[in-house]
């Protein structure tokens, strides 16, 4: 993946995804988004924080990265985990449950996870409107 082009970084509460959320549409504006594009990337970025939160552990951080491949936008969402363990590892069938969802909205989505399956980072890529350069 390229070095990110805009990186925010929030506490990890349900509350600040909201702010999340907000910085996408300065994305959209940025990046040449139409209007349902970034409808369908702020209700991923939703579904996606929605799964980092719920997964038995608390977390410190999360954070958004948007990397501007020409042709695509990428934005990864990630969540930094503060290591006290609230449960077990999240359920199999809800991160698949989580992964339809998103391929609902996003054309490719990408899972990170770790060995225990708690996804530790999303990665969002559509297709961008108009391609730099072109």
């Amino acid at each position: 993946m390229v070095k990110p082009e805009i990186r925010l970084r929030v506490p990890g509460q349900r509350e600040y995804a909201l702010v999340l959320r907000l910085a996408l549409g300065g994305v959209a504006i940025l990046k040449d988004l139409d209007a349902g594009t970034l409808d369908d990337l702020r209700n991923a970025a939703d579904e996606a924080c929605d799964c980092l939160l719920h997964q038995g552990q608390s977390v410190a951080w999360l954070e958004l990265n948007v990397c501007d491949e020409g042709d695509r936008l990428t934005v990864s969402l990630l969540a930094e985990y503060d290591g006290e363990t609230e449960g077990t590892c999240p359920d199999a069938d809800e991160t698949e449950v989580s992964r339809a969802v998103l391929e609902t909205l996003i054309p490719v989505v990408a899972l990170n996870t770790a060995p225990c399956g708690r996804v530790e980072r999303i990665d969002l890529t559509l297709p961008k409107a108009v391609a730099v350069g072109a």
